[in-house]
C-alpha cells in the first residue's frame, strides 16, 4: 500500500522578506507594481530619491502605526541608504500583516552607483495640509450642506497622486467643502472616523457618510458618488 497525504491540507509556508538586488527591483517595479517606501530620513531623501516613492523615516517614533496605514493588498518594496534599516523596517510590514515584503540588498546608496534613475528632490516631503480639531471638524460639518473629508500625509504617493483629482473636483463643484487633513497630526481625527489607511475620502451630505473610499480614484468615479 503507497503512501498518501489523501484529502490533508498542504502545509502553509509563512511569508517572509524578500531580499532584492538593483536589476531584480528594478524589473518588479514594472512587472509587479506595489508601494515604494523609502525608509531614510528626510535629510537623506531631500538629497535624491527613487522615483514613486512614499517616504516613512525609520527613526520616526510613530513608524510602525504610520507604515500600517499602507494598503496591505499589494506588494511593498523598501529601501534605505544601505540596506540595514530597510531589513528591520522589512521585518516590521511583515508583523503588521504585509504579506509580499522586498528589501532592497544595498540600498539607496548601490542603485545610484548602478547609474540607475533618481529623482533629485528639494523636501519631497513638503505639504500643503492641515491640522483640524475634532470640535472644528464637527462644526463644519454642521454648518456645511456637502463636506469632504480627505485624510492624507505628505509621505504617501497615492495621496499626492489624489491631489489633482481633488483640485479639479473643488473647480467642478463649488458648492463642496474639501477639507485636506494631515493624518500624521490628526490621529485622534481619524480614529474618530474609523480611518484607518490613506488617502481615505469620506463625504458628507447634511453631516450623515455617503460615501467611503480609500485609495486613489479617479475624477469621473468621485464624481459619480456626489450626485
Amino acid at each position: 500500500m503507497g503512501c498518501s497525504n489523501g484529502n490533508l491540507p498542504s502545509p502553509t509556508v509563512p511569508p517572509k522578506v524578500m531580499d532584492v538586488e538593483y536589476y531584480q527591483l528594478e524589473k518588479l517595479l514594472i512587472d509587479n507594481p506595489g508601494v515604494l517606501l523609502d525608509v531614510r530620513t528626510k535629510e537623506e531623501t531631500n538629497n535624491g530619491h527613487l522615483e514613486n516613492a512614499s517616504f516613512i523615516d525609520f527613526y520616526d517614533e510613530n513608524f510602525e502605526e504610520k507604515a500600517g496605514w499602507i494598503k496591505k493588498n499589494q506588494p511593498i518594496y523598501v529601501y534605505c541608504h544601505g540596506g540595514g534599516r530597510s531589513s528591520k523596517a522589512a521585518d516590521i510590514l511583515l508583523s503588521l500583516g504585509f504579506n509580499e515584503v522586498y528589501n532592497l540588498i544595498g540600498g539607496y546608496r548601490n542603485w545610484v552607483d548602478q547609474n540607475l534613475p533618481f529623482k533629485n528632490a528639494v523636501n519631497p516631503l513638503v505639504s500643503n495640509l492641515k491640522s483640524y480639531s475634532s470640535d472644528a471638524i464637527d462644526e463644519i460639518l454642521k454648518s456645511e450642506s456637502n463636506v469632504m473629508l480627505v485624510f492624507k500625509t505628505p509621505w504617501c504617493l497615492p495621496c499626492k497622486q489624489l491631489e489633482p483629482v481633488l483640485d479639479s473636483f473643488s473647480l467642478v463643484t463649488k458648492n463642496w467643502k474639501v477639507l485636506k487633513i494631515n493624518m500624521d497630526n490628526n490621529m485622534d481625527v481619524a480614529e474618530k472616523f474609523d480611518v484607518k489607511s490613506v488617502p481615505t475620502i469620506l463625504n458628507f451630505k447634511n453631516n450623515i457618510l455617503q460615501f467611503k473610499h480609500t485609495g486613489y480614484l479617479s475624477l469621473d468615479l468621485l464624481m459619480s458618488k456626489v450626485k
